[in-house]
């Protein structure tokens, strides 16, 4: 099953999301890759990656001068992973005009699905053709959204409909779309705000993520997830509400 991690905004937590779930379904004893598609390369960092120091990353996939098994870095944290790298920014533009653009990610990756029990992918802050490849490939849409911000919700609609043209335009069935709040706090007005429009807008959200927290800068300076460095933490936990709906969504 591939778990797609997709906002078009920044800073709402997509990459720990993407982490933290890597993270925990490994820890249940799944097989997982994670990929990293943001030219920023912030999931490649946060898993203490140095994209730099390898021959081998997802730039020379999508330019097809790799197969995706010549850039998988393996039991990282408990997880394989296919990092990023600057250039992507570029290998973006390039398959702009490209026959079918979306699915460059999809051929590269379908050779490995069935070696894994779950691929994670991260993706940019956009809805960029790096996110649109992302999304071809996704059983499930995972969209994080920010508990500070009021009008975060309208970023997930956009996105549902992004999913919907594509599925359409490709024939297939749509992903499951699904949100968690993050940087939710119990006393924020905001949250609750935001849950009700969530809710009203048929996408209440299936987890609460605590991300205002000291836990979460000592997992990043420390470049492992939250749920590695503390697996009984509520942030941890929280993610694990997730992992245990992507299981029951697997076991369907």
């Amino acid at each position: 099953m591939v778990t797609v991690v997709a906002n078009q905004k920044g800073g709402v937590g997509k990459t720990t999301t993407a982490a933290n779930i890597g993270a925990l379904v490994a820890r249940r004893g799944g097989r997982v890759l994670v990929v990293d598609t943001d030219p920023q390369f912030a999931l490649t960092r946060q898993l203490g990656v140095d994209a730099r120091s390898l021959g081998v990353n997802l730039v020379d996939v999508l330019a097809g001068r790799a197969s995706a098994t010549d850039a998988i870095v393996r039991g990282v944290h408990g997880v394989d992973v296919i990092p990023a790298a600057g250039e992507l920014a570029g290998v973006e533009m390039s398959l702009v005009g490209e026959l079918g653009r979306e699915r460059f990610l999809h051929d590269a990756l379908e050779p490995l699905i069935e070696e894994y029990d779950e691929v994670v992918i991260d993706t940019p802050p956009n809805l960029g053709l790096l996110t649109v490849n992302a999304l071809v490939c996704a059983d499930t849409v995972i969209a994080p959204v920010s508990a500070e911000d009021e009008g975060a919700v309208h970023g997930i609609l956009e996105l549902r409909v992004t999913i919907a043209k594509l599925a359409k335009r490709l024939g297939g069935e749509a992903p499951l779309l699904i949100a968690v709040v993050t940087r939710w706090s119990p006393t924020r007005v905001s949250s609750r705000t935001v849950e009700d429009q969530l809710t009203a807008a048929g996408l209440p959200p299936v987890a609460r993520i605590r991300l205002r927290s000291a836990l979460v800068a000592e997992a990043a300076a420390a470049r492992v997830p939250v749920a590695t460095l503390a697996p009984d933490s509520c942030i941890a936990l929280a993610y694990d509400d997730v992992v245990e709906l992507l299981a029951g969504r697997a076991a369907r």
